[in-house]
């Protein structure tokens, strides 16, 4: 039997346990509980009183969705008590009805993701009044959350400037999220990532998940299939104090809903463009001209009834064009000067016969589609069916690679994506939820370089040409997923069980390294064709396996009083990985919340908890790939190195060579599965019926996380003049004079490195997280954060290589994944002149839309909303580095420091950012409007660098542009858009 079969035979075994925990949780709860945040859903509860306060029990309790008329119904129970779990999200009328009592209806009631909603209803005799209305929203604490969440909601995803029209982008708006760090240096995994760290984990350890089902790609830890922002409802981060029904991420997870279609159509066309005209140009760029572009982005959206009250659709579809330049600063003296050795007919076989400075062509192009499906069955089941594609197209610089880069090492992605979830929730009882969900999905994508035939060149800190050493593979990911989650309350306990089962099955042809690499210490090195180290990859890249992931958990939500909630639970995950590593069966992780509220505007949270983490299957793949017989590496050094690159005529080998060992990938036979450990406390306080205050600490610990260490290198001695020549450097430069050096001896004389995936890395995070959040009222929102950490680990990413294998705890310093200080604020601001009548009269009598007295004036600035986003940063850690392989321990990517500097010394400027929306919109009856947007990125032209030069060199002075900026983010831009919606 193979994996594939074990994988199928694991997957019904599991589906079966996790369906009958679930049955076991029915059939032994005594008792009705309190909400716990849900991954898709709401939770509406709460007590029926007199007017005199003694509970009502037995009344009717009618929750009806404004949008779709689909209704939930309950009793309150003998303590007056209800609760409506699992509701979707959206707006709503509450009815509640008891004979002798007038009806009390709640109009307008907002539900939003992973939230409880607690209200105190208060029914008055019929004689005193027909009916009771209510239209307040509930107070915007949530005393029973124990978790540390942030919501991103529709109107924040609609209205708030973003160039990329990726709503992800909005989870950097919670506090304590970073951007992820850019990987430019040679060898350093070019792989996308999340794009952002919790908690100092790795951007690859996060989890993502649309309606209720995961989007990892488990080849890179990037996220999978993009949605048009038309289609996404709103998402929520969670920073810490997961519950156990989440697992398969140490870091955050980001839950997000779609939209939904209603009895009522609505939808929109619009249309976006930028052009560089508009544009400043990048600050750091040696060119004085702006590089071309012209960018523009169409799409539709439309949802409705297919049977009223019944069956909605929603579906949504964009297409982005874009045409420029990149750019790349290499000195155009030093081009000049390559450009001569090259067309002299020097170096035949080297595939670059021209490096370019200045600009060269990009483009991109992207589509995406989606459509979701929305059926009652009847009243207690319901089914939900979505289908998503994304085909991207990025050519010439999708990695955003630094700009010492010859267009020539440039890389081009082409990504195709397609996925189909569906869900049914069936409602058996008031107090009996399940929630089946599955998911069909695959990935394809190929990384492509825009010199194809090898080998890459780098001349350290100056200029990188040719094939680089990754940046050419083809994938193909094919992932299956079912979950189920079993709900049953009664009394002051809510239990949940259940279980999931994800099978990813990997087809892989990544050649990292077969086209070869040169690297120079100087420009007169190159000329002279002196390489100091050479290394090259040879035999078959292709792969194929799979990997299942299992999960099962269960959880009680306790609320021990009117002010005490608790939440507990355990979860279990394995991995069934590829024959050859081992696979941790022990992985069971306790997590625990407490939520007290000394009043009812006030709440104090604390939690702790184990995370497990998936393993990167880029990380694992290395290992198939280059285990000594598939494949393997070359590595050479000094005289050696130079003798290939000039017998080659400067191309790479067509065939390993005799005398040097082979380098391998091996995986650590007693390698574990990395997990954080989790502490957070806090406290969150209602300042007005709008506004909340909320302070948290965080301590994230990541445990046994990936790093790669060469294991076969014997111990370092100090290199002198004296013992140089016998360690095979005739000619020791400054920085490797005094320094602990490798000499040719190997532990296992077989092989030359032993490259081992071991889980002996840490990292240890503090933070400090104060905000401020105004929920949509009055056409007001807005939200604001400041947040202080500290970030320590001793590697960054599964790649990353120790100085000296034999010295871990001097790699322990700031981790890349460290920002000290982090402001962000966001906000949604309509202007209140030229509303109707009666909204200017309930905003007041000196409503300045009342008080102007120029009608053209109110007419200019009716109906414009602003928008702004600014964050501010302290600079981001940067690892110096000799740009050489100065003490010979063969890691790559390179890991050699100048002498006195520790590992990520270094740091790059402090960041401004302020990004502004302003939109008119015209009403066009009584549905429709046009909406004209002009979006600003960068607004004040602020120069935000996102890299320094961290290559010292080798002498005992450091290079000219050592530590100084070499990229930036983008310079101001500007773009406009008109959209259409009804």
């Amino acid at each position: 039997m193979n994996r594939d079969d074990d994988s199928r035979t694991l997957l019904s075994r599991l589906l079966t346990a996790s369906l009958s925990l679930g049955l076991v949780l029915a059939g032994g709860i005594a008792s009705e509980c309190a909400a716990q945040t849900s991954t898709v859903g709401a939770t509406l509860e709460g007590v029926v009183r007199d007017a005199s306060g003694a509970v009502v029990a037995g009344a009717e309790v009618r929750l009806s969705n404004t949008a779709t008329n689909q209704r939930r119904t309950v009793t309150a129970d003998q303590e007056g008590f209800f609760r409506l779990r699992e509701v979707p999200v959206g707006t709503y009328d509450l009815r509640v009805e008891q004979p002798g009592f007038a009806p009390y209806l709640h109009s307008g009631l907002s539900l939003s993701i992973g939230q409880t909603v607690q209200l105190e209803i208060s029914l008055v005799p019929v004689s005193v009044s027909a009916r009771v209305t209510v239209t307040a929203q509930p107070p915007p604490l949530d005393v029973s959350q124990t978790a540390a969440t942030s919501t991103v909601d529709r109107e924040s995803i609609e209205e708030l400037p973003v160039m990329t029209r990726n709503s992800l982008d909005f989870v950097l708006l919670a506090p304590g999220v970073l951007t992820a760090p850019r990987a430019t240096l040679a060898g350093q995994t070019l792989l996308a990532t999340s794009g952002f760290t919790f908690g100092g984990l790795r951007a690859r350890s996060n989890n993502i998940s649309i309606d209720g089902l995961d989007n990892n790609d488990e080849y890179s830890g990037a996220s999978r299939t993009e949605l048009s922002p038309e289609i996404v409802h709103e998402f929520q981060v969670i920073n810490n104090g997961v519950s156990a029904e989440y697992g398969g991420a140490s870091g955050g997870s980001i839950n997000v809903v779609t939209r939904s279609g209603a009895n009522q159509r609505h939808g929109d066309a619009f249309i976006f463009a930028q052009n560089a005209a508009l544009n400043s140009r990048e600050p750091l760029e040696s060119q004085t001209a702006k590089p071309a572009l012209a960018r523009y982005r169409v799409g539709l959206a439309t949802g409705g009834p297919l049977i009223k009250d019944r069956t909605f659709y929603y579906a949504a579809a964009e297409q982005e064009y874009q045409h420029g330049q990149g750019d790349s600063d290499i000195d155009p003296l030093l081009a000049q000067t390559i450009n001569r050795q090259l067309s002299g007919g020097a170096l035949p076989r080297l595939g670059v016969r021209h490096v370019t400075a200045g600009f060269f062509p990009a483009a991109r192009a992207e589509t995406e589609a989606s459509a979701k499906m929305d059926h009652q069955i009847s009243s207690r089941h319901s089914l939900m069916l979505r289908y998503a594609f994304t085909n991207s197209r990025d050519a010439s610089d999708p990695f955003d690679t630094e700009e010492l880069t010859d267009a020539s090492s440039k890389r081009s992605a082409f990504a195709e994506d397609h996925a189909l979830v569906g869900s049914l929730t069936s409602v058996f009882s008031p107090r009996v939820v399940n929630d089946l969900r599955f998911q069909w999905a695959a990935r394809r994508l190929t990384l492509r370089t825009n010199q194809q035939s090898g080998p890459g060149v780098e001349i350290g800190g100056l200029v990188e040409f040719g094939r680089p050493y990754d940046g050419n593979s083809r994938r193909r990911e094919n992932h299956d997923e079912i979950s189920d989650t079993l709900a049953l309350s009664r009394g002051h306990h809510l239990l949940k069980g259940g279980g999931v089962i994800n099978h990813v099955h990997l087809h892989s042809d990544a050649a990292d390294g077969f086209g070869g690499l040169y690297i120079f210490p100087t420009l007169d090195d190159f000329l002279a064709g002196r390489a100091d180290l050479f290394r090259q990859a040879f035999g078959d890249p292709a792969t194929r396996f799979g990997v299942t992931s299992y999960g099962a958990f269960a959880t009680d939500h306790w609320s021990v009083g009117h002010r005490l909630t608790a939440d507990f639970g355990l979860r279990y995950d394995f991995e069934h990985l590829p024959r050859g590593f081992k696979e941790d069966t022990d992985n069971v992780s306790p997590r625990v919340g407490l939520a007290y509220s000394p009043t009812n505007r006030w709440v104090l949270r604390a939690s702790y908890g184990l995370f497990y983490d998936r393993y990167v299957l880029a990380n694992l793949n290395r290992a198939l790939v280059k285990d000594g017989v598939q494949g393997f590496e070359q590595v050479a050094y000094g005289a050696t190195a130079s003798s290939i690159f000039q017998q080659a005529g400067g191309g790479p080998l067509e065939a390993p060579l005799a005398g040097i060992a082979p380098s391998i990938f091996r995986a650590d036979p007693h390698l574990l599965t990395s997990y954080s450990e989790q502490a957070s406390l806090g406290s969150e306080r209602q300042l007005t019926s709008n506004l909340t205050v909320k302070v948290n600490y965080l301590n994230v610990r990541g445990v046994k996380l990936s790093r790669t260490r060469n294991v076969n290198l014997a111990a370092p001695v100090i290199l002198t003049p004296q013992n140089a020549a016998a360690l095979g450097v005739p000619n020791p430069s400054p920085q490797q004079l005094g320094r602990n050096f490798f000499g040719p001896d190997r532990l296992n004389p077989r092989f030359d490195g032993i490259y081992l995936l071991e889980d002996s890395a840490s990292s240890d995070y503090h933070g400090l997280s104060v905000s401020l959040n105004r929920r949509l009222a009055d056409e007001v929102e807005f939200s604001a954060s400041y947040t202080l950490s500290k970030t320590l680990d001793d590697a960054s990413d599964f790649d990353e290589q120790p100085q000296n294998p034999y010295n871990l705890k001097d790699e322990w310093r700031f981790s890349r994944n460290q920002q000290a200080q982090r402001v962000v604020f966001s906000g949604l601001f309509e202007l209140p002149f030229g509303e109707e009548p009666g909204e200017s009269a309930a905003r007041g009598a000196l409503s300045p839309a009342s008080s102007l007295p120029n009608s053209r004036l109110r007419k200019i600035l009716a109906h414009v909303e602003l928008a702004p986003i600014v964050t501010l940063g302290s600079g981001r850690p940067v690892n110096p580095l000799t740009g050489l392989d100065s003490n010979h321990c063969s890691a790559f990517p390179l890991s050699a420091r100048p002498a006195g500097f520790g590992r990520n010394t270094l740091k790059t400027p402090a960041l401004a950012t302020v990004d502004f929306r302003v939109l008119k919109y015209f009403p066009l009856g009584d549905r429709a409007h046009l909406d004209f947007v002009a979006e600003f990125f960068n607004l004040l032209n602020h120069t935000n660098v996102s890299q320094i030069s961290p290559i010292y060199g080798n002498a005992l002075i450091p290079m000219p542009g050592f530590a100084q900026p070499t990229e930036a983010f983008n310079a101001r831009q500007v773009q406009f858009s008109i959209d259409f919606e009804y």
